[in-house]
């Protein structure tokens, strides 16, 4: 299923300025209807923490405490009118995580020519935007405005974006990667400095032994591949071409590879080794539903030791996406097209339908033999992700696009692949997305997550461009 896998925690704000309360009855209550409408939809999708009203220089401290406190992912301002700047300053002091000014209200437009100076301030929170904007400028704190009505679709998915892709950059941060094995020999955008992992998640690469999943595989029961074949069976159409002895070594496989992933309690991993025993050969050459079994489960593991693939996979998996491995495979220049695919592990819940499996005799490129899945793809709005340490200063770069999986004809090799349209000229597009230093490997996700890998890239300290 694709989901979500992070629920945010979302600190929010409401601001006032006392002053009114007196000269204006029914004014504060106004704004507190409006506020419990704002709640009750980031309620939907998170966990609001909220002080209540703050409109004096106590309240905001008292506020200041609670967010602090509560380890909230992102905070949103939200005025009921004109407020003063000292309104949020105690809390930008406190908190480090990325700021929504929300210039918002719950009418698209009101009858100025008959409103009365109350109405007009129960609509006036856009006049003290400017002035939190020269507060958190003050203060070296990076900020967006997002303006819009409650009617307004997008100005909810506006906030929800910002508030699940910090939600994201929370989990992320907390995340095992690891490398079991080697990079493909001679890929020169696949090693990945430890010390940038290290700068995002306070962790080196976790570093697995292969022998220790031989040796997992040699521990492994007839009752644990039983039900792993069981469950192979069910999920799964096979083909003419795979037997039993097929598929009981894949599920011996899987029962290895999961105990050793869990044993480290990894979050994410590439593996590649080319093996000079067939036994160890075949460990890796027949892992590919091992591996697609973990990445459907939101543990991605990518072929030819690619870790920034996986972690890119990671961050859509995290946000509903699913998050598929991928390079460019073929062109189709007529239709403005190319084909997104990779041989060995894929995460099938992309899949229309069950996914089949057929035995390959030769993996391109790689040495042995396996089972490989094969699928079609979901249609659909795609965002096509890649990490990069390349060309930044900044722990990682993101690079990403939006594009929409077509129907059409795909290659037929035993691998999932599909076709993505993007808006740009394909030669525009591609000159534009290799002048970033993009690793060959990226991850694909259904759905458009811009806002959200932004925001996420904002939390993180990462670079972040579109293309």
């Amino acid at each position: 299923m694709l989901k979500p896998t992070i629920r945010p925690k979302i600190g929010l704000l409401p601001t006032g300025h006392k002053m009114y309360w007196g000269q204006y009855p029914g004014l504060k209550e106004m704004g507190t209807r409006m506020y419990n409408t704002l709640v009750t939809r980031l309620e939907s999708f998170g966990d609001v923490i909220s002080p209540g009203l703050a409109d004096d220089f106590e309240s905001a401290s008292e506020a200041a405490e609670l967010f602090k406190n509560n380890g909230i992912d992102i905070l949103l301002i939200f005025p009921f009118g004109y407020t003063t700047g000292m309104m949020i300053v105690p809390v930008i002091k406190a908190v480090n995580v990325p700021i929504r000014l929300l210039n918002a209200h719950e009418d698209a437009v009101y009858e100025f020519k008959n409103a009365g100076t109350d109405i007009y301030l129960h609509h006036e929170g856009v006049c003290g935007i400017p002035e939190y904007s020269c507060a958190l400028t003050a203060m070296g704190k990076k900020f967006k405005v997002v303006s819009g009505h409650f009617g307004e679709e997008r100005f909810w998915k506006e906030i929800k974006s910002a508030c699940m892709g910090a939600a994201a950059a929370a989990a992320y941060a907390r995340c095992r990667f690891a490398v079991i094995g080697n990079t493909y020999t001679n890929m020169v955008d696949m090693p990945t400095d430890d010390h940038r992992i290290m700068r995002a998640t306070g962790q080196l690469l976790c570093r697995p032994e292969v022998e220790e999943i031989e040796e997992a595989y040699k521990q492994v029961t007839q009752e644990q591949i039983e039900a792993m074949y069981a469950e192979f069976r069910q999920y799964y159409e096979v083909d003419d071409t795979v037997t039993d002895e097929h598929l009981t070594e894949s599920a011996k496989i899987a029962v290895a590879f999961d105990e050793i992933i869990r044993k480290y309690k990894i979050d994410a991993f590439g593996y590649y080794w080319w093996g000079q025993k067939e036994s160890t050969v075949e460990l890796r050459a027949q892992s590919a539903l091992a591996v697609s079994r973990l990445s459907a489960m939101g543990i991605p593991g990518v072929t030819e030791g690619d870790i920034k693939a996986a972690m890119a996979m990671k961050v859509l998996n995290m946000l509903g996406g699913g998050g598929m491995f991928m390079e460019f495979m073929s062109l189709d220049f007529n239709a403005n097209v190319f084909l997104a695919g990779h041989d060995g592990p894929a995460n099938v819940d992309l899949a229309v339908g069950k996914p089949l499996l057929e035995h390959l005799s030769v993996h391109h490129g790689k040495t042995g033999e396996g089972i490989g899945i094969n699928f079609q793809m979901r249609e659909g709005i795609c965002t096509i992700l890649n990490i990069s340490q390349f060309g930044t200063d900044k722990p990682f770069k993101l690079i990403y696009t939006v594009g929409e999986i077509v129907p059409g004809d795909i290659l037929k090799i035993g691998n999932p692949n599909c076709r993505v349209k993007i808006d740009k000229p394909f030669h525009i597009f591609f000159n534009e997305w290799c002048q970033q230093a993009p690793g060959h490997h990226s991850a694909l996700g259904l759905g458009d997550f811009s806002g959200e890998i932004e925001c996420f890239a904002e939390k993180m300290g990462f670079d972040c461009v579109c293309v």
